[in-house]
């Protein structure tokens, strides 16, 4: 089965997310490291989990004027370790179009569309994500539930999708939300389509075998 599992290390323990990292790097595609991590591990940490071999992708939800989230995406681009960097499409096109020039091709930009744990019509976040494909964003954060609307508007864009969960999963703080195996059926041919998971793999138990246990789920 291909890799399309990142996890989301969703804490502000340093020393936990090296842990986490270490137990899935096997099976996962990528490390996703929210505001709550970067404050505490900063550049230098980013480099440590950059070194488990996995892409990394920071969660900043950047969203301010057009300058400062420009000046913004300059300064994470030049760090080196980060594959994808999220914004917000709800900044509009001038914000958005500023991140893509001072992304260049250093670093790709995700849009954001609607949090997974709020409500959202499918007309909603297509219109976002419409927004984020016309600023030549490389691609978006939607729910899964979405993905096959999204899908619909571009083959190139690499669509993220938050708020899976494996069959038997509470659905915490998340409303929008589809299991993995639902997820991986209706994307198992798209090399471009990934699951943004964080507490059903590292929540309770072994975080190394919770993975594979989400992965063998939809076998």
């Amino acid at each position: 089965m291909k890799k399309n599992i990142f996890v989301a290390l969703d804490f502000s323990n340093f020393d936990k997310a090296l842990d986490v990292a270490n137990q899935v790097k096997n099976d996962a595609a990528g490390l996703k490291i929210t505001n709550e991590l970067f404050a505490v591990c900063g550049k230098e940490g980013l480099k440590k989990l950059a070194g488990f071999g996995l892409e990394i992708f920071l969660d900043l939800k950047t969203h301010d004027v057009p300058n400062t989230v420009k000046k913004t995406v300059a300064s994470i681009a030049s760090l080196g370790t980060t594959k994808y960097l999220t914004v917000h499409t709800s900044g509009g096109l001038d914000m958005l179009r500023a991140a893509k020039d001072a992304a260049g091709n250093s670093i790709d930009l995700l849009g954001v569309t609607v949090l997974t744990s709020q409500s959202a019509s499918k007309e909603q976040v297509k219109h976002l994500a419409e927004l984020g494909i016309k600023s030549g964003l490389s691609g978006i954060i939607a729910s899964a539930q979405e993905y096959l609307s999204i899908r619909s508007l571009s083959k190139d864009l690499k669509i993220f999708c938050p708020g899976i969960r494996g069959l038997m999963d509470k659905k915490d703080d998340q409303k929008r939300v589809m299991s993995y195996s639902e997820f991986y059926n209706i994307s198992k041919n798209d090399d471009k389509a990934f699951a943004v998971i964080g507490r059903p793999i590292y929540e309770s138990g072994d975080a190394g075998q919770n993975i594979k246990k989400i992965i063998q789920s939809a076998k």
